[in-house]
């Protein structure tokens, strides 16, 4: 007869296997909704996707990132007051500004800075914006 921890333990990875794929697929499914409705709203769609808060710890450093030459061209949804993401739209001309407050589904309530990468429909979530940043503006070798 098999050890009855052993098969307590068996049986607690599959429900943790279990619930991790239900709370991933559920994560996808809102970023594919908001994916959807910002490329309605800036009729174009980026690689990259950027969620941005003006209130984020890093916001000078990200800002000062999205100035840079070598990087792409990136959609930014951005919190902030309408006066601030004027002014913004018009410092980040190379970039798509998105208001955050004009989408109607509901936003990753994880971070204040994330970016959303998507690769054929694949949709990564990296929580470190300045350093990505870093990295995406490094020229290539």
């Amino acid at each position: 007869m098999a050890d009855p921890l052993f098969l307590c333990t068996l049986l607690w990875l599959a429900i943790s296997a279990a619930v991790l794929y239900i709370l991933r697929r559920r994560e996808q499914r809102a970023i594919q909704a908001q994916v959807r409705q910002i490329g309605q709203l800036a009729n174009e769609t980026n690689e990259l996707i950027l969620f941005l808060d003006y209130t984020a710890p890093g916001f000078k450093e990200i800002d000062a990132l999205l100035l840079s030459d070598p990087l792409g061209r990136i959609t930014v949804v951005f919190t902030a007051p309408e006066w601030l993401i004027a002014a913004k739209s018009k410092k980040w001309e190379r970039h798509c500004v998105v208001n955050a407050s004009s989408l109607n589904v509901p936003s990753l309530e994880v971070s204040t800075a994330c970016i959303v990468k998507d690769k054929y429909g694949k949709y990564r979530v990296f929580y470190e914006v300045p350093a990505f940043l870093r990295l995406m503006s490094r020229p290539n070798t």
